[in-house]
Order: C-alpha cells, then sequence, then structure tokens
C-alpha cells in the first residue's frame, strides 16, 4: 500500500537581516536540468519518504514574526535547550509554520480530474513544542560564506490522533505529540559572517547524511546560493507587483523561496511564496483577495545573464504549485499542452521553439509561410522538422519561434499526466483525461482520442493516435485559433 506524499518543510518565516550579496557568478557551474521528476507526482498518491532523503525548505526575508502574532498556542521550548536568541527566535518561527501548515493540510496531495489538489482532511492541533536544539557543525567558505548548522527537535500536539496520516518517517506518541518529519533531520543554516547575531537563512531536512559530510554540503549548497540572492529577489518581487497595481503603493510582507524548477538553457527559475499589502483608500490591505481556502501566492522568479525577473504569479495550496510553476517557466499557458521530455524540460503550445535545439540539435526549417495568416509586417510561418518529430512555429518579426502545432512519435515525450508514446493505452489515456473524446471534429482523422475545450470549439488540443492499435503510437499539440 503506497503511503500519502507529504511536505514535511513548508512555509518558513524567517530572520531579515541585509545580507551583501557576496556571489557574483551564482550559476556558473553546470547544473542539472529540472528538480523532482514530474512523472513522480503523476501517481495518485506517493511517499516523500521513499523517494527522496533530504527536503530544502523555505527562506525568507521577513520580520521573524515571534509565534505569538497570530492566533494559536504560544508554544514550548523545553529546559536544557541554550542557543543565541536570534538561533531560538527562528527555531520558535519555524516550528509554529509547521503547526500552521500541518493545521491547514493534510500534507498529502493527488491528482484530481488532472489537477494537484490536497487530499483528505487535515487534522486539528493545538500546541507544537522545541525539544531540543545543538550546534552540529561550522562551516568555512561555503559560498563565501561562513555558516552555523544546527539540528532542531520538535513536535506537534494534536487533538485528533486518528486524523494524522503517518507516512515517510512521521512519528506520534501516545500523548498525542506528533513529529512531521523524521527523527533528528532538520537542521536550520544560520550566517555568522559578522560578529553580529546569527542570521538565518533556510533550513533543510536531511535523513541519510551528517553535516559536514559530503553529501549534506552539496544538499545545503544550491538554497543556500538562493539566499544570498535573496534581496535582488525581494526587488524584482516589489517591481512585479508594483507593476500590477499601477498608482497604489505596495509593500512586501515576506519572499520565502519553496524551490528551484526547471528552467530552459540559460535560465535558472525558483518559485517564492508571497505575502503583500496593498494601500486602500489609506488602509494596509493583505493581498491578494482571491485566495480560497488554504491557498497562498507564489511568483515564479528567473535569472538569466541579463539579470532577473518575475515571470508571473499564481495561487495554489502549499504542495501544489510545480506545474503552474514550471509553465511560467518555459513561457507556457498550460502544461497540459505541453509534452516533457525524458531529461527534463517542457515544450508545447506558445513555448519557444529555440529550446528543442539543445535536446535533439539543429532541425531541417522550411518556410509555409505561402497563403499563411500574417499578424505583424515581417511575421512568418516556419516548420521544424527533427526524426520523430514536426513543430510549425510562428515567427515574430524579431525573430522568436513560438510553437504553433507539435507531432511527435518520439518516446522520449511524455504529458504530464504520463501518458507514453509507445507504451501507454486508450485506457491509459481515457483514465488519465476522462474527458477525451473519439468523435471526430476538426481535420483529426484517423484512429484517436483527443482532448481540449469540451465544446470542441476554438482553443488547445492534445490528440493521441493509435492508428489502429490499443498503443499510443505519436501524440500531436495543435491550437485551433480563431
Amino acid at each position: 500500500m503506497k503511503a500519502p506524499k507529504t511536505y514535511f518543510s513548508t512555509e518558513l518565516r524567517t530572520g531579515r537581516r541585509a545580507l551583501r550579496r557576496r556571489l557574483r557568478d551564482l550559476f556558473a557551474a553546470p547544473r542539472r536540468v529540472g528538480v523532482l521528476p514530474l512523472v513522480c507526482i503523476l501517481l495518485l498518491v506517493s511517499m516523500l519518504g521513499s523517494l527522496v532523503a533530504c527536503d530544502t525548505a523555505p527562506t525568507s526575508a521577513s520580520p521573524v514574526p515571534g509565534p505569538t502574532e497570530s492566533a494559536g498556542p504560544t508554544g514550548q521550548v523545553w529546559d536544557g535547550v541554550d542557543v543565541p536568541d536570534a538561533v531560538l527566535a527562528a527555531a520558535e518561527s519555524y516550528v509554529w509554520d509547521q503547526y500552521r501548515y500541518w493545521s491547514e493540510n493534510s500534507g498529502a496531495v493527488g491528482m484530481v480530474d488532472g489537477e494537484m489538489e490536497m487530499i483528505g482532511q487535515p487534522a486539528q492541533y493545538d500546541d507544537w513544542r522545541i525539544e531540543s536544539m545543538e550546534l552540529t557543525y561550522h562551516y568555512d567558505g561555503l559560498e563565501r560564506g561562513t555558516l552555523d548548522v544546527y539540528r532542531l527537535g520538535w513536535r506537534l500536539h494534536t487533538t485528533t490522533p486518528d486524523q494524522v496520516l503517518l507516512a515517510g518517517g512521521m512519528e506520534m506518541d501516545e500523548e498525542g505529540w506528533v513529529l512531521a518529519t523524521y527523527p533528528n533531520s532538520t537542521y536550520l543554516i544560520f550566517d555568522v559572517s559578522t560578529p553580529e547575531e546569527p542570521v538565518y537563512l533556510f533550513s533543510s531536512m536531511i535523513n541519510d547524511c551528517e553535516p559536514g559530510s559530503e553529501l549534506f554540503t552539496e544538499t545545503i549548497r544550491r538554497p543556500l546560493q538562493w539566499a544570498l540572492l535573496q534581496d535582488e529577489a525581494e526587488a524584482a518581487a516589489r517591481a512585479y507587483l508594483s507593476t500590477q497595481h499601477l498608482e497604489q503603493q505596495v509593500q512586501l510582507a515576506s519572499l520565502t523561496f519553496q524551490q528551484e524548477i526547471s528552467a530552459p538553457p540559460q535560465t535558472v527559475c525558483a518559485v517564492y511564496e508571497t505575502e503583500y499589502l496593498l494601500d486602500v483608500d489609506g488602509k494596509w490591505v493583505s493581498m491578494p483577495l482571491d485566495l480560497a481556502d488554504g491557498e497562498h501566492y507564489y511568483l515564479v522568479l528567473a535569472y538569466t545573464g541579463e539579470g532577473r525577473e518575475i515571470l508571473g504569479g499564481f495561487n495554489a495550496r502549499p504542495g501544489t504549485y510545480s506545474r503552474q510553476a514550471e509553465a511560467l517557466s518555459w513561457g507556457l499557458s498550460d502544461t497540459d499542452f505541453a509534452l516533457l521530455w525524458q531529461g527534463g524540460g517542457w515544450y508545447g503550445l506558445g513555448g519557444s521553439a529555440g529550446h528543442l535545439i539543445h535536446v535533439l540539435g539543429e532541425p531541417e526549417i522550411t518556410d509555409i509561410s505561402d497563403g499563411a495568416v500574417s499578424y505583424q509586417p515581417g511575421d512568418r510561418w516556419e516548420r521544424w522538422s527533427w526524426p520523430d518529430l514536426t513543430l510549425e512555429c510562428y515567427v515574430s518579426p524579431e525573430g522568436a519561434p513560438s510553437i504553433w502545432t507539435m507531432e511527435t512519435s518520439h518516446s522520449g515525450f511524455r504529458t504530464n499526466r504520463g501518458i507514453l508514446i509507445g507504451s501507454s493505452t486508450r485506457e491509459d489515456v481515457l483514465r488519465a483525461y476522462p474527458t477525451a473524446s473519439d468523435q471526430p471534429n476538426w481535420d483529426i482523422e484517423g484512429d484517436f482520442l483527443w482532448f481540449g475545450p469540451e465544446d470542441g470549439g476554438f482553443g488547445h488540443y492534445l490528440i493521441f493516435y493509435f492508428d489502429g492499435g490499443d498503443t499510443v503510437t505519436r501524440i500531436q499539440l495543435t491550437d485551433y485559433f480563431d
């Protein structure tokens, strides 16, 4: 029986200090494409503990909100916990946010009608405690920083133990005190490069190695790089939010790093949970106003050789934002109408055809502008062809090729709901896309199932061809536009 996927470290609100930028060439080193493989997310329910050995939690630039700033328990700190005040304040804030997260979420997410949603209902909690905290390692010169690593022991108290869904290394004692992660695996990382008090950077859940080991060091290296760019991320977030609310004052309340996501070549992208205030008639109002119960607001930040930029924002529940974030990263409106390459990366309608050159090499390009619709002077239409893959692209006057149709029989591509060319069956398609239709529509011919607008009108289409058998032989993406 598969246990649910859980999110052990979420919603951090951490200490804020103005860090000088000490890392000018952050992303010069080679990087792996992508993060946690999306195919794992496409399982209805899966156990995080069985998939990864460590998990990096958010960093933030918001002030440490002591745990009594919102309605809730004041918490407990056991005798014997003897650390600097700034370290204890960050730990209290961390555990408080764990309390808030688990009070709002079951910790399990799964696919529901093609969307990532929370599974089940959260248990109820009424207290939290810090049981231990110890300095376990000191780094000199890691990413040009001086760091102290503290191991934190903590638990939450539930009044509904029968509703707690234990997964991975989670534990619960007879009194209802829940350890919502692996034992002895929560670490808080602090900058101690100045004689002032320690500055909290981020947390990490690492359960299979000790601080100072090569694996531990490599695990914290990337989030450390992002933490050192917090000031730049804040500046980009303020600029973006100001453009969304012209002629109104915006105040950034918190900007919390969640995770790095896959991005096109020469680009790195990350997701940040964001809280901000808007001046409405002289009163500061928490934004955005359209958050549903349990949702938070997220921004996607991109770094390129030309600087940093917020690509967009959206509402989502914790743990369900990866698909929307990667759509923004790759310039797509929806990853439902894109294909995931086996080595990482999304390619689909509205995205850049040029990204595929880095994957498949140079294509054969044919001008197909004759008789095609022109939108701007100097634009054109092109067909890009590789073995087993053909694109039709709209090329703007500036020369940017945007994918309008995509057809492939290459087994290296899959849909975001896990359909594979050459192995997935008709039944698999209908299970993943319950509204898929085999009725004739547009110029679709042959043995097929199409997924798109329910009325069969204008819009994006994902078409599966079977060519007389029961296995998907090719996939087509098409934008039927007016």
